[in-house]
Order: C-alpha cells, then sequence, then structure tokens
C-alpha cells in the first residue's frame, strides 16, 4: 500500500515560496514608484535590485550548502520581506502606502512555516515597516493592525501546531501493539535496515504460553503478556526498540550493541521475570553484527528451547 501523500509543502518548498514573495514583493515595489509616484524615485530601484540580487544569491548558496532541509532559516524570507519593506518606506513611501497587504503576507507566511510566538518578535519590525509607508493614522491604527497580524500569524501556526500533535499520535497509534504498548512489526523492516550492521538483535518466545492461556483464560493470558512486555523495556536500554511480533513473540534491536551487551540485557530481562513469579518461561536467540539478523536468531531461539527439551508452540 503506498504511502499516503503529504499536502504539507516540505521545508525546501517552503524556502522556493519565500523567495517567489520576497521578489514579487520587491517587483510590486518598483511598480508602485513607478506608476502612482509619477515616475517614481530612481534612488529605489538600486536598492531593490541589490536586495533581490542578495535574496537570489543567498537562495543559491544555501542550496550548495544544503541549508534548504533546515526549518529554522524559513523565518529569514519574512525578516528580508519587512526590512525591504522599512527601506522603501523611507526612501519612497508612495512604494508601500497602497500595499499595506504585503506586511500581513509576511506575517502569514511567517505562521505557516515558524511555529507559534514568532510573530511576537516581528511586530516591531512590522510596525516600523507601517509607519514609514504612510499607513499610521494613530496609535489606535497601529494597535489594531499589529494585532491582526499577530492573529494572522498565530492561528494557523495554532492550527498547524495541533495536527502535527495529532498527525504524530495517530502515527504512533498505528505503530504500536494495542495490547501490551510496544512497537509492533509494520516499522520492524525500516527500524532493522537503519541498525542491522552495528545492533544485535533478540528474538524471544515464552515457553507454554499456549497451556498457560488453556488453563487460565485469556484474560489471564493478556495480563501475562502484558506483564513480560513491561519487564522487557524495563530490562533494556532507553535507546534500544521492543517489537511484539504475534501472540507471544517477541523481538528486540539493542542499538550498536555486541553479544556481550546483548548478554547483559538478557540477564537483567532473566532476573526480572523470576520477579513475576510465574510458571510460564522464555527461549531466546541472539544475532550480533550478522548477515540476516532475524533469522539467525529466530534459529538460535528454537534451538535454546529444544536443548530444554521443550517443543515448538
Amino acid at each position: 500500500m503506498s504511502a499516503p501523500a503529504d499536502h504539507q509543502p516540505s521545508v525546501p518548498r517552503w524556502h522556493g515560496i519565500g523567495l517567489t514573495a520576497l521578489l514579487f514583493m520587491l517587483g510590486l515595489y518598483a511598480a508602485a514608484a513607478r506608476y502612482a509616484g509619477g515616475g517614481g524615485d530612481s534612488r529605489l530601484y538600486w536598492p531593490l535590485g541589490g536586495i533581490a540580487l542578495s535574496a537570489m544569491l543567498v537562495a543559491v548558496l544555501g542550496w550548495r550548502l544544503g541549508w534548504q532541509h533546515r526549518r529554522g532559516l524559513l523565518i529569514g524570507w519574512p525578516v528580508a520581506a519587512l526590512m525591504a519593506t522599512v527601506l522603501t518606506g523611507l526612501l519612497d513611501p508612495t512604494a508601500t502606502h497602497d500595499l499595506p497587504g504585503t506586511i500581513t503576507i509576511a506575517f502569514a507566511y511567517l505562521g505557516l512555516t515558524c511555529g507559534r510566538g514568532r510573530s511576537l518578535l516581528l511586530v516591531p519590525l512590522g510596525v516600523a515597516a507601517f509607519v514609514v509607508g504612510g499607513g499610521a493614522n494613530g496609535v489606535p491604527t497601529v494597535v489594531v493592525t499589529a494585532i491582526m497580524w499577530v492573529l494572522v500569524a498565530e492561528v494557523p501556526a495554532w492550527l498547524i501546531a495541533r495536527l502535527e500533535a495529532q498527525s504524530m499520535l495517530l502515527r504512533q497509534i498505528a505503530q504500536t501493539d494495542a495490547l501490551t504498548q510496544l512497537l509492533d512489526r509494520s516499522t520492524l523492516a525500516t527500524r532493522l535496515s537503519e541498525h542491522s550492521t552495528d545492533s544485535a538483535v533478540m528474538v524471544i518466545d515464552l515457553d507454554g504460553f499456549k497451556v498457560y492461556n488453556d488453563n487460565y483464560g485469556h484474560a489471564d493470558g493478556d495480563r501475562l503478556l502484558v506483564a513480560f512486555a513491561d519487564a522487557l523495556r524495563w530490562s533494556i536500554r532507553p535507546h534500544d526498540l521492543a517489537f511484539r511480533l504475534g501472540g507471544d513473540e517477541f523481538l528486540v534491536i539493542l542499538v550498536g550493541a555486541d553479544r556481550d551487551e546483548a548478554a547483559q540485557v538478557l540477564d537483567r530481562l532473566r532476573r526480572r521475570w523470576v520477579l513475576a513469579e510465574t510458571p510460564v518461561s522464555f527461549s531466546v536467540g541472539i544475532a550480533a553484527g550478522e548477515q540476516d539478523p532475524i533469522r539467525l536468531a529466530d534459529e538460535r531461539m528454537y534451538l535454546d528451547k529444544r536443548s530444554r527439551g521443550l517443543a515448538a508452540d
């Protein structure tokens, strides 16, 4: 099944949108100065051209350095837009007087890309751009306009934050075993490909679980699985990954571990499981730094089971 499409623009695309919007805004200011001002102030065209050229050079340099994936740099585009608006207003107020919406657009971009609270940092710069452009008709107008900018930025930023949190929660639920709260096997292949060359893999199977389940009932069987998952979670290290493969079979990726470190984790698990005082034991197979670790660990788990005279469930 193919992954669902992500309709949220990527960080590089947002950088492209920011650059395009900045260049378009500079073109609007140049056109406004040309036609609204009866020919405009020729001093304005050189700074606008310099800003446009500088923005393109920065974009090319950032692309070469790999900065296009850095979300924190997205704030640079609204900052550049507001600073350009201030400069334009100082040189020729007629160029920005009829285009106050460019400031609002800068705040909207800020809210869509930079997260909550960033708009408050740019309000002074926005007010400066508004005032020098001749858009201010008294303090109340400035205050109301600044509040509008904050709302334009913060409302979408808040909504995006909520949606991202819900999306993360849904992904976590989709990747988590409902009973034990361990990872399920849906992400096993991906996680293993990330860590297979420098990690150890443990495959664990509970001994006699089916008999226990038949004798005591499914509710007690579920409680035993949860108890074992808790013991497993307690025994591994914080950066290790524990999975329930299904039924009474578990798998652990011990990230960056060798066989000795895996043996230490196994010893902690055995000592922890003794405290559960249950007739159900477990068999383990370990593979460390080997090709096809799951297959090898699974084979060694069955060897461990047979070495103690136990039949495979």
